[in-house]
């Protein structure tokens, strides 16, 4: 579903009813466009202007597409459906413009002498998976997964250094003052986060995103799908073990 539209062309409002339409397509085929902008909390025009970079007309086809496209695939979509959201990705990685990310993303790991993978809670853990399958790559790598670590003192060159950093919302506090801290000691900075326009996308040197539905369970915990950090971060990993092998 909306394999052609471009997602950095929309709008934080827009990537709302985007992610809301793929998780609940069958809410939306009995929704008014009224209706859909109150459940995403946005306007009318909002979701006007999502269906014009669709190509698409307004709302009422919209709906047809997504009926269309329920009636072709012959699936009854649950609440949260991961596959429908993670078939968006993997088209969306086969496109020239993904090949470029990685390929500046490369550049910049190849360069490099240090390699520092940081995230806190899950992605913590990715951070840890991340820099492992670069060592096995044969990379000098390791993850900071403290958010409380103290704070380097000394006036340190990192300008040899790139810091992955890894976070899904891109605006927790203690992530941005780690980018701050690694910048003002020259190293260069890529967020893995799953919108590109974050804060933490701001400080960066280069950021990719996955676009994930987001969702909460019951415990107020973010339950939004890391499959797309573990495909990112191991396809970087394969493309450098390439790059060293034919040097």
């Amino acid at each position: 579903m909306f394999h052609n539209i471009d997602l950095k062309t929309l709008s934080e409002l827009e990537l709302t009813v985007y992610n809301y339409i793929i998780s609940h397509p069958k809410t939306v085929q009995n929704q008014t466009i009224r209706d859909l902008a109150k459940t995403t909390n946005v306007s009318t025009a909002t979701i006007n202007r999502f269906c014009q970079k669709l190509n698409l007309t307004g709302f009422p086809e919209l709906k047809f597409m997504i009926r269309d496209e329920l009636n072709t695939e012959q699936q009854t979509f649950p609440t949260y459906d991961i596959s429908t959201p993670l078939t968006d990705f993997f088209t969306k990685v086969s496109r020239d413009e993904f090949e470029q990310q990685i390929a500046s993303w490369l550049q910049m790991i190849t360069a490099a002498k240090t390699l520092i993978y940081v995230g806190m809670g899950s992605s913590g853990y990715l951070a840890e998976y991340g820099a492992r399958f670069m060592n096995n790559a044969g990379g000098y790598a390791f993850a900071q997964t403290d958010p409380f670590q103290p704070q380097i003192l000394r006036d340190y060159d990192l300008s040899d250094t790139v810091v992955m950093i890894l976070s899904v919302s891109g605006e927790t506090e203690r992530m941005l003052m780690r980018a701050g801290e690694y910048q003002r000691h020259h190293a260069k900075i890529i967020a893995i986060t799953n919108r590109e326009q974050s804060a933490l996308s701001k400080v960066a040197d280069l950021t990719i995103s996955y676009y994930m539905p987001e969702t909460s369970g019951q415990a107020a915990g973010k339950m939004t799908t890391q499959i797309p950090v573990v495909y990112l971060l191991e396809t970087i990993a394969q493309r450098f073990a390439e790059t060293s092998q034919d040097q």
